[in-house]
């Protein structure tokens, strides 16, 4: 289980970024629904990866 958390929390991290460049691409070559769809990304997969952590902590404990 450890080692899952591990790769899961590197891919999180590798979406990211890649959200984030890809924001800043979008911007700078002038493509205005890349960019503000690339910008929505950026703030509603971190949302998502948050709530999903939450939820397993919750359903985790829910048998103890």
């Amino acid at each position: 289980m450890e080692k899952f958390k591990r790769i899961a929390a590197l891919v999180a991290v590798v979406v990211l970024v890649v959200c984030a460049l890809l924001t800043l691409i979008f911007a700078l070559i002038g493509y205005d629904a890349a960019w503000k769809a690339s910008a929505y990304c950026m703030v509603i997969i971190p949302i998502m990866i948050y709530v999903m952590m939450w939820l397993a902590k919750l359903l985790g404990n829910r048998n103890k």
